[in-house]
This record gives C-alpha cells, structure tokens and sequence, in this order.
C-alpha cells in the first residue's frame, strides 16, 4: 500500500488520497493541485509533498497561514507514519503503511 493522507476536516474530512510515488504532490485551494481544499485560510498552492524515493518531505510553498507537523510550523519537514499535518483548519494524518512493515518486531 502507498503511503496516504487521512483528511480530519472540512468537507472532505474521512477521505483517504494516495500519494503517488516519485515527484510532487500538490496541495492547496486551487483545483489543479491534486488535493484541492476550499478553505479561504488555504493558499492557491499552499504546500506540496515531495518523494526522493525513500523518504516523503514536506514543504511549503510560500503559503500565507503556514504550514503545520504535529503543532510546529515548518518550512520544510521529513514525515513519519503518524505525523499530523495541517493547512488552513483542515487536518491530516500522514500513513505510510510500508514504513511499518520495515520495523522488525521479533526480540
């Protein structure tokens, strides 16, 4: 399974997108991003999510109100399965399912 984003809030709270693999993953109000969320405290291209092909990154795309990990307003941040991301007043919980399957649990 690809990593996600798990929308909290706003009208689209519930959604799961996929994040693709390699590239960018734009998020902000316009409707060319490929996660468009009409928020008026949302920029037109608010942030994006960058993938290197081991690690996904945050980064903000200059956006007025910030973007926020886990409370913290970043510029640019590594996600971890888990992390709570939000633009505007919507929230989002970064999964990557694949990270837990590379956590060895045998002692």
């Amino acid at each position: 399974m690809k990593a996600q984003l798990e929308i909290q809030d706003g009208s689209r709270a519930g959604e799961v997108v996929e994040l693709g693999k390699l590239g960018s993953f734009t998020i902000g109000r316009r409707s060319a991003n490929d996660l468009s969320i009409v928020e008026q405290a949302v920029s037109r291209k608010h942030c994006r999510i960058d993938f290197d092909g081991e690690f996904y990154w945050l980064v903000d795309a200059g956006s007025h109100n910030g973007t926020f990990v886990n409370g913290d307003r970043i510029s640019k941040c590594m996600l971890y399965d888990g992390d709570l991301i939000q633009v505007g007043h919507v929230r989002m919980v970064f999964v990557r399912p694949e990270a837990q399957s590379d956590i060895d649990t045998d002692f």
